[in-house]
């Protein structure tokens, strides 16, 4: 856990910049890097000011961390998905803070 879900990408960038992604974010929450998850999903973009073009969105599933943490993921994310769709696309993330007793891991919550 945390899990990492992203839109508005080509499977490809996803699978380019998941190591980096995990590895980074690993190293900042100090969280081993097998408890992380990438998802590529794939999503057309109906209504937009874009015109229906996609854009990188990117939501993060964690238990909360704080707000300084979460500032700096969402900034190290930011930074990673511009490495490679583009220094000037526009790129969107989301936290989801998940509650321990919500959440389970075989049968168990946390």
């Amino acid at each position: 856990m945390p899990h990492i879900r992203c839109r508005g990408m080509q499977r490809e960038t996803v699978a380019a910049m998941s190591e980096t992604l995990v590895e980074q974010l690993a190293n900042l929450t100090s969280t081993p890097t097998a408890h992380f998850t990438v998802e590529y999903i794939p999503a057309e973009f109906i209504a937009t000011r874009f015109g229906g073009q996609a854009y990188p969105f990117i939501e993060l599933f964690w238990f909360d961390r704080g707000q300084e943490v979460q500032n700096a993921a969402a900034q190290l994310i930011t930074t990673i998905v511009k490495q490679v769709s583009g220094h000037d696309v526009d790129v969107a993330v989301v936290v989801q803070p998940l509650a321990r007793s919500g959440y389970y891991d075989n049968g168990q919550h946390y």
